[in-house]
């Protein structure tokens, strides 16, 4: 039996993706200049990527998990597959640099929407059985594929993510991460994210309280 604060690094990575795509809607409205440009579409294609990378883990190896101990579940399942599938298209759209900035804004926008609604659906419906069924040796399963999924991207990733979420989440996330990681987050990964934040988004950005100390 694992409890809530185990999935806190699941539930972190959505509150990633319920943040950025809205500021990124924003930030691509009017990119100031050719570096900005090339920023936000680095930024962009790194949050499609872990979208995809998210989906592909739910559809092959969470789902089919927790449908093997709650067969009953499949059907709620399978509908949070196809919301996946649903996505599709408009991340189509806005991964293609063939087309301006400004021109996949409304995709962009459409996304925020979307996703948001989808997480809404996954937290009410699969979270509940995540917790009834998946054990302690699987969620370290997922962390470690979810880090191999950052790569040497981890420092741009764990700020993203810090951006994002609340401080309750982030206390739990961050309380299993080792004391060294922890130092190198405060002392040189968040002030390199905080300089990319205000290059990105024009706006400063503070180290949560829970991770001060």
């Amino acid at each position: 039996m694992i409890t809530q604060e185990h999935l806190a690094g699941f539930l972190l990575m959505h509150a990633g993706f319920r943040a950025e795509f809205g500021r990124l809607a924003e930030a691509c409205r009017a990119p100031r200049d050719r570096e900005h440009e090339e920023l936000l579409e680095e930024q962009l294609a790194l949050l499609l990527e872990m979208l995809h990378a998210h989906h592909t883990h739910e559809d092959t190896t969470l789902w089919p998990t927790l449908v093997a101990h709650a067969p009953e579940a499949g059907d709620a399942l399978a509908e949070l597959e196809s919301e996946h599938a649903v996505l599709d298209p408009l991340v189509a759209v806005a991964a293609d640099r063939a087309a301006p900035l400004p021109e996949r804004v409304p995709a962009l926008r459409r996304l925020h929407e979307l996703v948001n609604e989808h997480l809404d659906h996954e937290e009410r419906t699969a979270v509940p059985l995540m917790l009834r069924h998946l054990t302690p040796d699987d969620i370290e399963a997922d962390r470690r594929k979810a880090m191999a999924d950052f790569g040497r991207r981890v420092p741009i990733v764990f700020g993203w993510l810090v951006s994002s979420a609340d401080p309750a989440l982030l206390t739990a996330a961050f309380a299993d991460l080792p004391v060294v990681a922890r130092l190198m987050f405060r002392l040189f990964w968040w002030p390199a994210y905080q300089r990319r934040f205000a290059r990105l988004y024009g706006a400063s950005i503070s180290l949560p309280a829970p991770l001060e100390s």
